[in-house]
């Protein structure tokens, strides 16, 4: 079976088709890149880096069929039949969101359960024809049982699909530190040079210490603005007004005086004139 005909085969998502989550818009365009991604790859000759993907998708979504379907495509082309059954059981177990795909996974379980019994069976008879290599590994799986057990965790760890129970509460957000934005623009440069579509970007918040410098900063710019006001309205204002009233009263006395000395043959005029000179003649 050609599987990567099987995977052409497979459709791209939408983000109509992860309404069923119930995700906010952002997660849902970052969770439809991913799968988009992981597609992309699988059909370029990438199914080892879209297996990366796949695996933390469905450890984060684990009710989703299509994503298991994909999973177990892209190890049926890495040659890996056993665990391409089993992910294409548990497809189907989830179920898929079209009758297409249900027959797809069907197709492809029925593909894997025989080429996984085709490589068992290779095997064994390779055995038999070698009786030194049998004997090799009879010896040689005769270990210890803590590395026995070691082995046996390891290759749960490493079995697919991924089974993990979702949890009933949403975890909180949180911003990533240095070292996590650091660790995700490593992962995210692909192994073959590639760098993500999509910009990332990252907030960084403000310690305790900055936001009460920045408070202090405010208050001291409003205190000195209501400062600036204050001088301005009581002092520059009303010394201004002085200085205006002080230039009027000097120009109605010049006024008067010119006045009164054009009429300083008029005998009450003089008299006024020569009282004024002796009270402010030396002024």
């Amino acid at each position: 079976m050609d599987w990567k005909n099987v995977g052409r085969s497979i459709p791209e998502i939408t983000t109509r088709d992860l309404v069923v989550f119930r995700l906010p818009p952002e997660e849902t365009e970052q969770l439809e890149h991913q799968y988009n991604r992981a597609l992309f790859n699988m059909n370029n000759d990438g199914a080892d880096v879209a297996i990366i993907t796949l695996k933390k998708i469905i450890t984060e979504h684990t009710t989703w069929g299509e994503a298991s379907l994909l999973f177990g495509i892209c190890l049926a082309q890495c040659g890996e039949f056993h665990r391409a059954q089993q992910s294409f059981e548990y497809a189907l177990t989830c179920g898929l969101h079209s009758q297409a795909l249900t027959e797809l996974a069907q197709y492809c379980l029925a593909e894997a359960t025989t080429a996984a019994e085709q490589a068992r069976v290779e095997v064994e008879q390779s055995s038999e024809d070698s009786p030194l290599k049998a004997l090799s590994t009879a010896i040689t799986r005769q270990e210890s049982p803590l590395v026995a057990e070691s082995e046996h965790r390891e290759r749960i760890h490493v079995q697919a699909p991924i089974l993990i129970k979702a949890p009933k509460k949403p975890r909180k957000r949180r911003i990533a530190t240095e070292k996590e934005i650091r660790d995700a623009l490593a992962q995210s440069t692909s192994s073959n040079g590639e760098i993500p579509d999509e910009e990332i970007r990252v907030e960084f918040p403000k310690t305790p210490a900055e936001k009460m410098r920045m408070t202090v900063i405010a208050l001291i710019v409003i205190v000195a603005l209501v400062g600036l006001f204050f001088l301005i309205r009581f002092v520059i204002v009303p010394a201004v007004g002085n200085l205006s009233e002080r230039a009027k009263s000097g120009e109605k006395v010049e006024f008067l005086e010119q006045k009164l000395s054009e009429r300083s043959a008029d005998p009450e005029v003089s008299a006024i004139l020569s009282e004024y000179s002796e009270k402010y003649g030396n002024e």
